[in-house]
């Protein structure tokens, strides 16, 4: 996978939050009622992708 610029990486984490997070919004007419919670966890896969990596913490320096 590709390194995504940190803002293009917050673009779309949040554009797929607002579908995952609208049952009733367009995304309704993109699947089916049976398929919708499927569906909805193959977006939250793909935000994982997505969403901006936290900054790493050196707890303790181990050289």
């Amino acid at each position: 996978m590709p390194a995504f610029p940190g803002d293009l990486r917050t673009l779309a984490d949040s554009a797929l939050a607002r579908i995952v997070s609208d049952e009733a919004g367009p995304a309704s007419n993109w699947v089916g009622q049976e398929d919708w919670k499927q569906w909805r966890a193959g977006l939250s896969r793909l935000r994982a992708v997505f969403a901006p990596s936290s900054p790493s913490i050196l707890l303790f320096d181990a050289g």
